[in-house]
């Protein structure tokens, strides 16, 4: 799926990829790769979130997805037989790692993650979070798990959301993306939590590994990951330099900037379009030397080349 989306209204392709779609049924989207999609369609996650089967005796969940008790069945029955080694988590928004907790207690398997926000950063934001969540691994970026050809490797990869983790199955020549590239849309980027320069970092690090094949979080595979991390760039630079021109022509408003840059928006993708528009101009006044924030320099370990060629 290497077709421009961006182009389109996120609505509109929403609408397009519900309709085909086809919830609680295991289906094979690569060789060891099962994808259940959930029935939590919306503005943001499209037609649902994709919950991962990784192996094939011993398998991996990525992102096992909402607490719904439907998806949780199908999800166990499409393991039934099997032993999970593990439940991994991209990030802590509620409809990707609620159900972690209740898969875990069917299958006594660990959970994964970067780690639980701290009580001062959830204060700064109304985000659909979930603060239950704590892994019972915390993993750092480049930190294996598995072994053999379905050995995972996690990237952090902080922008869209700060504890966000992509996870690289090099042997395979995969990656599983989570929200930090999707396959139907563009992410958002909202400040506090999100911030453009992050995000645009931990696409250049994606880009850098040189993954085969996608699977997002959201939306269809991708058959060409370095094409679609550069539709994204591309995306979200014109996004920046049209911003920039509003700015230069007066405009400093984010509801205003977005009523003149967007178009065909639904009111809670107005309200996401406006935070992404406050990222921006975030990241122009650091660009005019105001200062920002700084990440130790371990959250942006290269993982170059890290796939079997």
């Amino acid at each position: 799926m290497t077709d421009n989306r961006n182009s389109t209204p996120s609505p509109l392709v929403a609408a397009e990829l519900c309709q085909s779609a086809t919830y609680g049924t295991p289906e094979e989207v690569a060789d060891g790769v099962l994808r259940i999609l959930a029935c939590n369609a919306k503005d943001y996650t499209g037609p649902g979130t994709n919950t991962y089967i990784v192996g094939n005796q011993d398998v991996w969940i990525i992102d096992p997805g909402p607490a719904d008790k439907a998806h949780v069945d199908a999800v166990l029955a499409a393991v039934a037989g099997r032993t999970v080694r593990g439940i991994l988590i991209t990030h802590t928004h509620l409809d990707h790692s609620p159900a972690a907790d209740l898969l875990k207690a069917e299958t006594q398997a660990k959970t994964y993650g970067f780690g639980p926000l701290s009580a001062d950063i959830l204060a700064l934001t109304d985000e659909e979070v979930d603060t239950d969540f704590v892994p019972d691994v915390s993993l750092g970026c480049g930190a294996l798990v598995g072994e053999g050809d379905w050995q995972l490797m996690a990237v952090h990869t902080p922008g869209h959301f700060p504890n966000h983790m992509c996870y690289a199955l090099p042997h395979k020549g995969m990656l599983f993306s989570g929200d930090h590239v999707m396959g139907w849309s563009t992410t958002v980027v909202v400040p506090p939590l999100g911030n453009l320069r992050e995000y645009m970092d931990s696409l250049d690090k994606l880009e850098a590994g040189g993954a085969r094949l996608m699977l997002p979080s959201h939306g269809p595979v991708v058959d060409d990951s370095v094409a679609r991390i550069r539709e994204v760039r591309d995306h979200r630079m014109m996004r920046h330099e049209q911003v920039a021109g509003c700015l230069a022509q007066g405009t400093t408003d984010p509801i205003a900037i977005v009523a003149e840059i967007y178009e065909g928006l639904t009111p809670r993708l107005m309200e996401a379009a406006a935070g992404c528009v406050r990222a921006h101009l975030e990241e122009l006044e650091v660009e005019e030397g105001k200062p920002t924030r700084n990440l130790d320099d371990s959250t942006y370990q290269k993982v170059e080349n890290i796939f079997v060629t």
